[in-house]
């Protein structure tokens, strides 16, 4: 009987020694190893970075000057056309008075002389002293008066040739009549933009115009050229005051250079550089996540994930400003794959295992 419980005893240290050998290995190939986090990274760079809004408006220039009719008149001939250039003197229209217009400069013209006539004979009685001064001076009143309104109505073109012509270089920026039309006295006839140089009227929202000043850079496209046209630079000129109830905004204006390639009228889309810095830490938008009240980005160092907290400076669709301690120029920021990454955890940038298996595919295809 010892001997049997002897023998079952060494078979029980025998197995519990074999068990106690062999546990660790079998742990150890049920817990690999837990592998390091993909993510893609760009460099923290220094540079220039301008916050800017944009706006729409359209072309406009900055002097016009609206022909009105001289006189009641009809439109015989339009020469010009809107966006037409001219220079000083070009033929606009050619007109012709009205019926009444034409009796009003001969009945101005038998006024006229007949006060020089009766001022003649209050003259001759004067010096033979059968006329008093009064006389005298009433016979000149009347006729300077009636020599007067002939000249203003000849002055004005009834009488002449019917050309209405530019009295200074520019373009006809409106058209208000048409052939066979009646125009009376001061009825507008044409604009003309009378001043090469040419603004962009852009309109703001009110939350946004108190940030825009005076001298900002602007820079302007063409609404309905595509996105493929030049961009031209200017400057705001004239921040408005004013309120507009129909468009919901507020007026800027924005000087074009000489030459830009925009057209009177035309539609254009601006964006206003409202802050600028020259030097700044700056990430891609991607790069910088929310965390709670706060922003963070992650950084790699020594194949680290590093945990910074930030702050949020100048921004532009693709770029942010970061404002944090312990960031550098030239660190390696995490922009994507930061969401699953905890300080201190093992990092695998994915660029450079994209370029790895470039190079494997490249020396495969040789």
């Amino acid at each position: 009987m010892k001997k049997f419980l002897l023998i079952v005893l060494l078979l029980a240290v025998v197995v519990t020694g074999w068990y106690v050998i062999n546990r660790h290995p079998a742990a150890a190939a049920e817990t690999p190893e837990k592998p390091a986090a993909k993510v893609e990274t760009a460099l923290l760079k220094s540079e220039p970075i301008a916050q800017t809004i944009e706006v729409f408006g359209v072309v406009a220039p900055v002097v016009e000057r609206v022909l009105a009719a001289p006189y009641d008149l009809v439109i015989h001939k339009r020469v010009v056309g809107v966006g037409t250039k001219v220079a000083a003197g070009d033929l606009l229209l050619e007109v012709e008075p009205t019926l009444d217009a034409k009796l009003a400069l001969d009945a101005a013209r038998s006024l006229a002389v007949l006060a020089n006539k009766s001022l003649a004979a209050t003259q001759e009685r004067f010096d033979l002293k059968l006329a008093t001064n009064q006389d005298l001076l009433t016979a000149q009143q009347v006729e300077q008066d009636a020599r007067l309104k002939v000249t203003s109505l000849e002055a004005r073109g009834l009488g002449g040739d019917g050309r209405i012509v530019a009295s200074e270089a520019g373009v006809v920026s409106k058209l208000d009549v048409f052939t066979g039309g009646l125009s009376t006295l001061g009825t507008p006839l044409i604009t003309l933009a009378t001043s090469s140089q040419l603004v962009a009227r852009l309109g703001v929202e009110p939350a946004q115009a108190g940030s825009v000043a005076v001298g900002q850079a602007v820079s302007l496209t063409s609404a309905h050229r595509g996105d493929g046209t030049e961009k031209i630079s200017a400057t705001v000129s004239v921040v408005g005051a004013v309120f507009d109830p129909v468009s919901g905004a507020i007026e800027v204006q924005a000087a074009l250079p000489a030459g830009a390639a925009l057209l009177l009228g035309e539609r254009v889309r601006a964006e206003i550089e409202i802050a600028k810095k020259d030097s700044a830490l700056v990430v891609p938008r991607g790069a910088v996540l929310p965390d709670d009240d706060k922003q963070i980005l992650f950084t790699v160092k020594d194949g680290k994930a590093m945990r910074h907290e930030v702050k949020i400076g100048l921004s532009t669709d693709e770029l942010v400003e970061v404002i944090g301690d312990n960031l550098r120029a030239g660190d390696a920021v995490v922009t994507l794959g930061n969401y699953e990454l905890e300080e201190g955890m093992a990092i695998q940038p994915a660029a450079k295992e994209a370029s790895v298996g470039g190079k494997e595919k490249a020396e495969d295809k040789r």
